[in-house]
C-alpha cells in the first residue's frame, strides 16, 4: 500500500513539473489571484534620439511588443501638426506588423504653445481632424497625448480638450491615451506640481480615454534613483481611487541618473550601455538596494566620487511584479535603446 501511495504521489508531482509553459503561467497567475489568461499590455516608446538603437531592439524583440509608441509628432506654435516616420521606421513597422500608437507633444514642451491650443476651440478641432487624417492614412491604432509642461491653472481646459479629442477619435475608430506626469498630492507649491504634474485630473481624464500611461518615474527627491519603490508606492496609493486598474499603464524607465556625491548634485542621465561602459572602464563598487528596488554603483574620476542608480533586469522584474500584483492594464517603458538587453528575457 505504501508503494502505491508513493507511486501515485510521483505521478502527481510529475504532472506539475511537466506543465507546459502556458499552463505553468496560468497556475502562477491563479495562485497570485490574477484573472485567467492575464497578460499585461506591453507598450514601448521610441524616440528620435535613440531611434537607431531602439529599432535594433524592435527588430530583435518585436514578438514581445504589443504597441510601439514613437514620439515623432508635435503641435507647433502655428497650431500645425509636424512630424513623420522615416523610411527605416516604416519598413520595420511593416515587416514586423506592429501596432503603432504615436505620441504627439507640444513642440519643445512649450507651455505657451499648449496654452494657445487650449484656449482656441478652432485650433483644437483642427488638431483633432489632423490626428484622425494621419491615423487613417498610416493605419495607426490611435494616439497618445504626451503634452507636458502645462500650467496647473489650465487643468480644466486640458481635461476638456482630452474629452473632445477622445470623442472625435473614438467616433472614427481610434483610441486615445494620455501620458500623465505623476504626483502623490493634491497640491504643493513646487515647480514640479505647478508646471508638470498638477494639470492632470486623473479621474476625469481616465473616464474619457482608453487608458493613462502614468509616468511613475523622475522621482523629485534630492538624491536617489529615477523610480524608487517608495516613490512608486506613494504615487500608486494616490491614484488608486482615481485611475481604474484596467486603465492604468504603469511607466517603467530604462534610463539612469548619475550623481556627484560631494556635494550631492545630479550630473547625468544615460542608458544601460553607459552603465556597462563605466563598469568596464572604472574601478567601482556595485550592489542592489532592496529598499529602493534598483541597483547602484559607485566610482571615482578626477578625485571626485560618483553614484549611479540604474535600471536593469532585476529592477525591471520588480516593477513588472507591481504591474501584475495590481492587475494593471500593463506598462509603458521609456525608451527603447536605453534598456538592459536582459529585460527581454523576462517577457512572454
Amino acid at each position: 500500500m505504501k508503494k502505491i501511495l508513493i507511486f501515485l504521489m510521483l505521478i502527481l508531482l510529475s504532472g506539475v513539473f511537466l506543465l507546459r509553459p502556458v499552463e505553468a503561467r496560468a497556475l502562477r497567475d491563479a495562485e497570485a489571484g490574477l484573472p485567467a489568461n492575464y497578460n499585461p499590455e506591453k507598450i514601448f516608446y521610441l524616440s528620435e534620439a535613440f531611434e537607431k538603437k531602439g529599432l535594433e531592439s524592435v527588430i530583435k524583440n518585436a514578438d514581445k511588443i504589443d504597441i510601439l509608441a514613437p514620439q515623432f509628432f508635435a503641435v507647433t506654435s502655428k497650431m500645425k501638426i509636424a512630424g513623420k516616420f522615416d523610411n527605416n521606421l516604416k519598413a520595420v513597422i511593416k515587416e514586423k506588423n506592429l501596432k503603432v500608437m504615436p505620441l504627439i507633444v507640444n513642440a519643445g514642451f512649450s507651455q505657451s504653445v499648449m496654452h494657445k491650443l487650449l484656449v482656441s476651440p478652432k485650433d483644437q478641432q483642427a488638431v483633432i481632424t489632423g490626428l484622425i487624417y494621419i491615423a487613417k492614412k498610416n493605419n495607426y491604432i490611435g494616439w497618445q497625448f504626451d503634452f507636458e509642461n502645462i500650467s496647473y491653472l489650465d487643468k480644466d481646459l486640458y481635461s476638456a480638450f482630452v474629452e473632445k479629442a477622445a470623442a472625435g477619435l473614438k467616433k472614427n475608430g481610434f483610441i486615445l491615451s494620455v501620458a500623465a506626469v505623476s504626483r502623490s498630492v493634491d497640491y504643493e507649491n513646487t515647480n514640479a506640481f505647478k508646471n508638470w504634474g498638477g494639470v492632470f485630473d486623473y479621474a476625469r481624464i481616465a473616464k474619457a480615454v482608453d487608458f493613462i500611461s502614468l509616468m511613475t518615474y523622475d522621482d523629485s527627491e534630492p538624491l536617489g534613483p529615477t523610480a524608487s519603490l517608495p516613490f512608486l508606492d506613494r504615487v500608486l496609493a494616490y491614484v488608486k481611487d482615481k485611475i481604474p486598474a484596467e486603465k492604468l499603464s504603469m511607466g517603467i524607465p530604462f534610463y539612469y541618473w548619475g550623481w556627484q556625491q560631494t556635494p550631492y548634485k545630479r550630473i547625468s542621465s544615460g542608458s544601460y550601455s553607459l552603465v556597462e561602459y563605466t563598469m568596464q572602464n572604472f574601478s567601482h563598487l556595485k550592489d542592489f538596494d532592496a529598499k529602493m528596488g534598483v541597483s547602484w554603483l559607485t566610482y571615482s574620476f578626477n578625485n571626485k566620487n560618483y553614484k549611479i542608480w540604474y535600471e536593469d533586469q532585476r529592477s525591471f522584474n520588480i516593477k513588472l511584479d507591481v504591474v501584475k500584483k495590481n492587475n494593471f492594464r500593463g506598462f509603458s517603458a521609456w525608451v527603447l535603446g536605453q534598456e538592459d538587453p536582459a529585460i527581454w528575457n523576462s517577457l512572454q
